[in-house]
């Protein structure tokens, strides 16, 4: 479709993992859609190739493939418990294959600009005559724009984001500082252990750190509760009361209780290099000046390079964040579920939430929410309108009343089963 037609089409913009799991559940529907994609191909961040994709060389999915697959559509059997970025790339190639999606990606099609035009949205796309959809799903994920801190002091030595680290040969024989306590820090962190002349990591607060096996099994495969809520409470106090054990035994700083639960990383490889002395903690940091970083532990060191392992926001510079629901003070859309924005019509989200676990099977329950609501719209406009009232109102608890780690800050986290409660009771009433 193009020019100023108007149609029944929906715009799915990304195709990544959330892209093509809303694709999918579209095409469950019966809902026509074409999906619009940056890039020379399908995969998101997943594609190394891409000039914005966060993989390094050596990364690998954090999720064990039985937990990260797709429901209903495994890894393959002869797959590693935890695949490279280049198989993951592969077994996203053949999802779309498998669940006829290829003929509906659009590669090469950046959008520019989008913004509602009477009852449908009007898309921009570079190079092209803009064109008009019945609504639009914004699916091009969270980790968009690196965020980066900066220090007071005037530095001169190298400083970059772990979106940056693609090589170990970044790191031979300097004194790296590596600034987070996040899974991107861990992968940079162990990389340098083995590569940099000194390691240092700084953190402004404790973490836990997962093993990847438990008896002999991927930890993730015997975490996967669907229990009462309290059963699962009751779970995680146990099981980070475990990491909290075993990471001081180890040496490793520990986040302090009261300040709530903070979402372990994974990897047995942070620990070792941790109790072999290749990886020295410190504090927070306070300054740079030239090549030295002043800690507020007191100490300082002479650096080389700088790896900001401090995360991302999300970015959607084709849209007016009013119609997201987004303030400029705040760092993220407010939406219901965050999915819907609770005043804009026709125009949606996925794969904008952090699940304590997995991501792509709460993609597809994204997916299949919003393909639901189209549904209803025309099949049942009562049940339709009730999600609207509901997505102007309160959010529900998504944490299942779990105390996270300074949950304001990051309010993209959900307890999954929590989240994918609530979606399946929309579901149901939808249906």
């Amino acid at each position: 479709m193009s020019g100023n037609q108007t149609g029944q089409t929906f715009c799915i913009i990304g195709a990544g993992a959330a892209g093509l799991a809303v694709a999918k559940a579209f095409k469950a529907a019966g809902l026509p859609f074409e999906v619009l994609e940056s890039a020379s191909g399908l995969g998101g961040i997943w594609d190394a190739a891409r000039a914005d994709s966060p993989m390094s060389r050596n990364t690998h999915i954090i999720a064990s493939k039985t937990i990260q697959a797709f429901p209903g559509f495994p890894m393959p059997a002869t797959y590693p418990d935890y695949p490279s970025h280049a198989l993951v790339l592969d077994y996203l190639r053949a999802y779309a294959r498998h669940f006829g999606l290829e003929p509906h990606l659009r590669f090469n099609t950046r959008v520019a600009r989008m913004e509602p035009s009477g009852t449908a949205w009007r898309v921009e796309v570079e190079g092209e005559a803009p064109r008009e959809y019945a609504g639009v799903v914004v699916a091009t994920g969270h980790d968009r724009l690196a965020r980066v801190p900066r220090f007071p002091g005037e530095p001169t030595l190298q400083v970059l984001h772990s979106q940056d680290f693609k090589h170990p040969q970044q790191l031979w024989n300097k004194r790296v500082l590596v600034v987070g306590a996040g899974q991107s820090a861990a992968d940079v962190l162990c990389e340098s252990a083995m590569n940099a002349a000194r390691t240092f990591h700084s953190t402004r607060r404790g973490f836990y750190c997962m093993p990847k096996y438990l008896m002999g099994r991927p930890t993730d495969t015997l975490l996967q509760l669907r229990a009462p809520t309290f059963l699962r409470r009751v779970a995680y106090a146990l099981f980070f009361g475990f990491l909290k054990r075993r990471s001081r035994a180890l040496g490793i700083p520990i986040p302090a209780a009261e300040r709530g639960l903070v979402i372990p990383i994974l990897g047995d490889q942070l620990h070792h290099h941790y109790t072999h002395g290749d990886i020295h903690h410190k504090g927070d940091v306070l300054r740079v000046e030239g090549d030295r970083v002043f800690f507020d532990d007191g100490t300082d060191e002479q650096i080389d390079v700088i790896f900001l392992a401090t995360g991302y926001q999300p970015s959607y510079p084709f849209i007016d964040r009013k119609h997201l629901n987004w303030p400029e003070s705040a760092h993220h859309p407010s939406l219901y579920l965050h999915i819907f924005p609770p005043e804009t019509d026709m125009l949606f989200v996925a794969g904008l939430v952090r699940p304590v676990g997995a991501h792509w099977d709460i993609y597809e329950s994204q997916g299949q929410l919003i393909a639901a609501y189209l549904q209803a719209r025309t099949r049942a406009p009562d049940k339709a309108r009730h999600l609207e009232r509901v997505r102007r109102g309160p959010q529900p608890d998504l944490l299942a009343g779990i105390h996270f780690y300074n949950a304001q800050e990051y309010p993209l986290v959900v307890e999954k089963q929590e989240y994918l409660h609530h979606v399946g009771n929309h579901l149901r009433k939808l249906g």
